[in-house]
């Protein structure tokens, strides 16, 4: 099996065990990374989803017959 590093390849089976174990060792931090970056997408679209929903429950309702916001009284 051959592996690139630096934009060469190399033929893995003629690496020491130490090189080996550290050739799994960056590929599994990076596919680590990967997931992780997915995860933090997925976190950010669940935040501007409910910072929506958050912002519709506490901003003043639009009415559909002014199109203006609807005022209540406070005195």
């Amino acid at each position: 099996m051959t592996v690139t590093i630096n934009d060469k390849e190399y033929d893995e089976t003629k690496f020491d065990d130490n090189t080996k174990n550290s050739i799994f060792q960056v590929q599994s931090s990076q596919s680590a990374i990967t997931r992780l970056k997915a995860e933090i997408l997925n976190h950010q679209i669940l935040i501007i989803h409910h910072n929506q929903v958050i912002r519709d429950a506490v901003e003043p309702k639009v009415s559909a017959e002014t199109e203006a916001p609807v005022e209540t009284a406070t005195e």
